[in-house]
């Protein structure tokens, strides 16, 4: 990976589409990053989804209506994904969390990754995923090009990242 790459900085509970040079990258804390790259168009994007209450670092009530949110945000997403050029049979799907190693996260972690992996199974996609069980945070940073990704754990790295504009 060239050092001299830009990059965007995914916030929480928001997505970015790119066919373009910037690597996307999400610091993960207590949430997960769904990166999705066509294998025949030079599109990707990741999604962060967070499973922990940003103010008090308390588990979210994952509420009928939290996970619904959750799924209409992933709907977004795919549809920005197949508006980029992206067709959805080429789609290589890799998600990648981060449980802190805390009391109570264990369950909300484990609802929100089982959610994102039956949505994209339901539509017969192969999905690979990592859950890290850790203090720390981890950086997940993809090349929408190429659909390479680094992870590390390093959280807060990304600090001459740019941010995404939330989506709409």
């Amino acid at each position: 990976m060239s050092v001299s790459r830009s990059e965007i900085l995914v916030q929480p509970d928001a997505y970015l589409v790119s066919r373009g040079e910037p690597l996307l990258v999400a610091e993960l804390t207590a949430a997960l990053a769904v990166c999705v790259y066509d294998d025949t168009q030079p599109v990707a994007g990741l999604l962060h989804l967070r499973y922990v209450a940003t103010s008090n670092d308390q588990p979210l009530d994952l509420t009928d209506n939290t996970l619904s949110s959750d799924l209409l945000l992933m709907d977004r997403f795919c549809k920005e994904l197949r508006t980029g050029g992206g067709r959805k049979q080429s789609w290589r799907v890799a998600i990648y969390a981060h449980t802190p190693d805390t009391p109570r996260m264990a369950a909300p972690a484990a609802t929100v990754i089982d959610l994102v992996k039956a949505y994209f199974s339901d539509g017969r996609l192969p999905v690979d995923c990592k859950e890290t069980v850790r203090p720390l945070g981890l950086m997940v940073r993809l090349d929408p090009r190429e659909g390479r990704i680094w992870v590390n754990g390093t959280p807060g790295t990304a600090s001459g990242a740019r941010f995404a504009a939330p989506a709409a």
